[in-house]
Parts: C-alpha cells; sequence; structure tokens
C-alpha cells in the first residue's frame, strides 16, 4: 500500500505535549488529491493538517495546503503554516546554507522564502540562533507575513452573545478602556473570525461555548466567519510586549484550539485600531498566550509594522515549535469518497 511521510510538530512552545499539535505531511511525491488529503486529516483529527508540495513557480520554496477534520480547506497563515515551516527548516528541506541577513549581536542568521498559500505568493522567513550549546529545535524561529488584515461587520447583539456564552454584557469589552470596543469579525485572507474582548481572566475561563450556540452567533455576526476568539488582558511579559490571553473555537474543530495565529494577528490589529498598542517607529509587538484550558502552553509573538503607505499596518507571526511524533500513513484508494 502506498504511503506518505509525516511529521506531528506542537506548535508555539519548545516543550513536548504544550504546543498546538499540527501533522504536516510530504506531499512532494505522492501525488495526493484533495479527497485523498481531506481522508488523512480526518484520520488524524487534530486542529489542522498541512501538505507541502512542488511549487508551481521559481520564486517559491513549496506550495501549502491546509484543511479541518471536517474536510475545509483554510487558507489563513497561523500555526497550520508556521508549523509546516519549521518542520521543513528542522528536516533538512530548505536550503540554509546562505544567510539573508546576520545579527551579530544576537547572534541570528536570517533565511528568506516564499510559499505558494491559496493562490497567494507570501514571505517567510527562518531566523537560526548560532549558539551550539541550544538545543537544535529551539534555535530555530518561523516569521510569516499574513495577508493584510482586515476589518468587517461588529456583532449586531453583544448581550445575545454574551449569553450564549454564560457571561453577561458587562463582561465585554476592553478592561480599563473609555471607549466602546465591540466583538468584531476580522480577518486574514480569506480567513474571518470573531474577535471578542472580554474585561477579564476570569470571565475568560468562564466562558463556555456550545457548538449549536457558536453556529448561530458566527452567523448572526458574518455569514462567512467560522471561527470565535475571546480574548483579556493577562500581566506583561518579561519582555514588555502588552500580553492577553486567548481562547479560539470553531465549529470545523472538535476541541477548543490551543493556539490559533490566524485569529492572533487580526487580534493585534484589532488592539491597535483601539488605541492599545502603540506604535514606536513604525513597530510594536504583541504577545498572545493560548492553551491553558486545554493543558497547553502556546505563546504566539505578533509582530506589527506600519504599511509602506502609513494607512495600515501588517502584521507578523513569530513562534517555533517541537517534533512530537513521525512515520508514514497510508495513502487512502483514489477512489473512496470523503
Amino acid at each position: 500500500m502506498p504511503s506518505a511521510a509525516f511529521s506531528v510538530v506542537d506548535v508555539f512552545s519548545t516543550t513536548p505535549f504544550r504546543g498546538n499539535p499540527l501533522a504536516v505531511v510530504d506531499n512532494t511525491a505522492a501525488g495526493l488529491t484533495t479527497t485523498q488529503m481531506q481522508l488523512i486529516t480526518r484520520q488524524f483529527n487534530l486542529s489542522e493538517t498541512t501538505f507541502f508540495q512542488r511549487p508551481t513557480t521559481s520564486k517559491t520554496a513549496y506550495g501549502l495546503r491546509s484543511f479541518l477534520p471536517d474536510g475545509k480547506e483554510v487558507f489563513g497563515a497561523g500555526h497550520n503554516i508556521l508549523g509546516a515551516w519549521w518542520h521543513l527548516a528542522r528536516s533538512g528541506l530548505l536550503d540554509l546554507e546562505t544567510p539573508a541577513h546576520v545579527d551579530l549581536e544576537a547572534g541570528t542568521e536570517q533565511f528568506d522564502f516564499h510559499q505558494e498559500l491559496g493562490g497567494e505568493v507570501l514571505p517567510v522567513r527562518i531566523s537560526r540562533q548560532k549558539n551550539p550549546g541550544e538545543d537544535a529545535d529551539a534555535r530555530i524561529s518561523v516569521v510569516i507575513r499574513q495577508a493584510r488584515p482586515q476589518s468587517h461587520n461588529t456583532h449586531p447583539d453583544p448581550a445575545a452573545l454574551a449569553a450564549s456564552l454564560g457571561l453577561t454584557v458587562g463582561d465585554l469589552g476592553l478592561a480599563d478602556h473609555d471607549t466602546p470596543a465591540l466583538p468584531q469579525v476580522m480577518s486574514t485572507s480569506t480567513t474571518r473570525h470573531l474577535i471578542v474582548p472580554l474585561t477579564s481572566e476570569g470571565a475568560l475561563r468562564r466562558a463556555v461555548v456550545r457548538r449549536d450556540r457558536l453556529l448561530g452567533q458566527l452567523a448572526l455576526a458574518d455569514p462567512k466567519a467560522y471561527g470565535l476568539y475571546l480574548f483579556a488582558s493577562a500581566p506583561s511579559s518579561t519582555t514588555g510586549a502588552p500580553t492577553y490571553q486567548a481562547r479560539f473555537f470553531s465549529p470545523g474543530m472538535s476541541n477548543e484550539d490551543p493556539a490559533t495565529a490566524s485569529a492572533a494577528g487580526p487580534l493585534a490589529v484589532y488592539l491597535y485600531r483601539h488605541g492599545r498598542v502603540p506604535l514606536t517607529g513604525g513597530m510594536a509587538e504583541v504577545e498572545v498566550r493560548q492553551g491553558e484550558m486545554v493543558g497547553r502552553e502556546c505563546l504566539i509573538r505578533v509582530a506589527l509594522t506600519l504599511s509602506e503607505d502609513g494607512q495600515s499596518v501588517e502584521s507578523d507571526i513569530v513562534g517555533t515549535g517541537v517534533g512530537v511524533a513521525e512515520g508514514r500513513i497510508a495513502v487512502p484508494d483514489a477512489s473512496t469518497v470523503f
């Protein structure tokens, strides 16, 4: 029976079994059809599975496709993409001989690549610490430029939204903030999530999300939204960057997602637009911690940069990973129906 090589990576953590699990499958030779990818994704039953394959142009290193267990293909640049690139760098599947930039003070070397994702070509940067005393896997981090975040509808009935979560309308909003910050749908590329500010970490922990109620609230806000991102302010990290705790839910996922970079990037832009993340020299950084409620400890760093036209900000997702499994998975028969 034909098979394809795979690895499972815990993304946004350097500790095994603490990051967001991602299955990464080598499709450079297997020639998997969309249905076969969907079947393999359902078999892994993780929040997402990513397949890397040969690119269609010489400008890109790899093409990537990612799926949810329900078969839906996703195009946002989140843990599904960052984890795949971390795996490629760690596994010797990238040319890391000639760095594009060397930071002598930080002791890092950086390598620039491009990827194909959902018809777009997006930049990727691999950063590697040169300190030979560190664990080789922990030395690698990945920076991914997301498609420019966009703002969409605000939720029309915050009280109903709060009630669906077992909260009150008083639990909604940014803590210590004079102006209202309404739940709003944000996106990168085609990925739309409902961003919901909560006044405290206590409210974040108390929130109860039921799939049937979630479907209704997402449809009420935006028929194209398929994720709910709850967040609250948290004590600042040792870096001094604004820090937030978050939780993510999607009807297409079987469980609460431990880390959601496709929502963390838009969250940082949402905070910027509400005056919570000032830019210094056209730049800022936000740290998002996620996964606490499901036994995970994920850290997503978001770097914001003022666009060249000065009218908006770009978001880069920064993170690392750790390998937890590898092997081969059988390729489903081509005639099998998903």
